[in-house]
């Protein structure tokens, strides 16, 4: 008797290791969409008897959100920590702050005051402990010099925050330390700049620097480019020359290999942005026809940098704007058409598969495309003609599920960013 129980219960345990076995191998694996993707936004609110940008953190698979911040004027930029735990900002204007996820350990990290039209640029370098900021300041007169300024935090607060640089720019006669603003490489290591007519680069502690170009050009000049870091950090793009017929031109980020990689006297840019794609292996950038000022007869192109060859992505002159990289590379967003009458599309980074999205929504301003970290959703600023706002909509690439994500409390919506993952 007891010899059969122990037979029917090795038997029952084995049934019970297959069936697993058999469900784990043949169940699908989680998908990306059980996860929570976490957007982070501003948006401007009526608090009392002033209005107010708040910040905000929403679960994008089920519209809740979390204000994180009530007290404080939020402004751009809005960057999150590579490992998605704290997000870095502006607030009232002048000051930097890191705020938790959940809203907690709201921590005030910069506030100097004596800054005319403040602009500041924010980057977390690889550990997610340690933040590295520029800050542009105008001069208070027009004879008077701005100022261009470097720091970095430890996000200890304000005590662990140390100024790197402070260089003066522009006035009657011109002050000649820096020609340009400071860039900041996309791991916060490495800051590049151009002084006395080249390209420099130092590193964030302030060390290090280097002259990356050999001979004196016009790299920042009036309708110029910024320099623009590859995403692997190794290279940096910009324009050559006087706008608007103007070069593509990249360099090692150790000086080398210094490339035109239009070389085209007829070549004409238009809102002169260049755009890495996520790779660091091509770049995306406005052309004009020759003469088209307006920028009304526009085409994306894509630089292939390796092979240095140009390939026209669109083929179909009109205006752009917004072009915007799916993180895996395989696709870009953008706008078309002029504002108040754009629509926004979808193609494949090889010029296939043209696809207009949200196409209930009318024509209408649209801005400040953000990809979701698994390149299947994009989130974009509307510009509501009735009622004069500005709401965030979140849209699957394929065009499904299109779905507004502010309320009618938010007057204007703006700066979507998304939680890393």
């Amino acid at each position: 008797m007891n010899k059969l129980w122990l037979v029917r219960a090795i038997g029952l345990i084995s049934l019970t290791l297959s069936i697993t076995l058999f469900l784990s191998l043949h169940s699908p694996p989680p998908t990306a969409a059980q996860k929570p993707r976490i957007l982070a936004f501003t948006a401007l609110q009526m608090r009392g008897s002033e209005n107010r940008s708040t910040l905000f953190a929403v679960n994008a698979t089920s519209s809740a959100r979390r204000e994180l911040t009530r007290n404080i004027d939020v402004i751009a930029p809005l960057v999150w920590s590579p490992n998605g735990q704290r997000l870095a900002f502006v607030g009232g204007y002048s000051d930097i702050y890191t705020v938790n996820a959940d809203g907690s350990r709201l921590t005030k990290q910069f506030s100097e005051a004596g800054c005319k039209a403040a602009n500041f640029e924010i980057a977390w370098f690889s550990n997610s402990q340690k933040l590295v900021f520029a800050r542009s300041c105008d001069g208070f007169t027009s004879d008077a010099p701005g100022s261009q300024s470097l720091y970095t935090s430890n996000t200890s607060g304000i005590k662990g925050t140390k100024l790197v640089r402070n260089l003066e720019v522009g006035g009657q006669p011109p002050k000649t330390e820096i020609s340009s603003e400071f860039y900041i490489s996309p791991d916060g290591q490495q800051v590049a700049f151009v002084k006395e007519k080249n390209i420099y680069k130092m590193n964030a502690d302030g060390s290090g620097m280097t002259k990356l170009t050999k001979s004196p050009g016009e790299y920042i000049s009036s309708g110029g480019s910024e320099l623009v870091w590859s995403p692997d950090g190794t290279k940096i793009a910009f324009l050559v020359g006087a706008y608007p017929k103007q070069q593509i031109y990249t360099i090692n980020a150790n000086g080398t290999n210094l490339k035109n990689l239009t070389n085209n006297p007829q070549n004409e840019v238009y809102s002169v942005k260049l755009f890495w794609s996520p790779d660091s292996s091509r770049i995306a950038y406005y052309y004009n026809k020759p003469g088209d000022s307006a920028g009304e007869q526009q085409d994306i192109y894509l630089l292939d940098i390796n092979r240095g060859t140009a390939k026209n992505l669109t083929q179909k002159p009109r205006n752009y704007d917004e072009i915007s990289w799916s993180p895996d590379g395989k696709f870009i967003a953008f706008v078309a058409g002029e504002f108040n009458n754009q629509k926004l599309y979808t193609i494949n980074a090889d010029g296939n598969q043209l696809n207009q999205l949200a196409t209930r929504l009318k024509p209408s301003g649209i801005s400040e495309l953000a990809w979701s970290a698994d390149s299947q959703q994009i989130a974009f600023i509307f510009n509501e003609i009735q009622g004069d706002k500005s709401n965030l909509y979140l849209i699957n690439r394929d065009g499904s599920a299109l779905t507004k994500l502010t309320n009618d409390k938010d007057l204007n919506a703006s700066n979507p960013v998304w939680q890393p993952q």
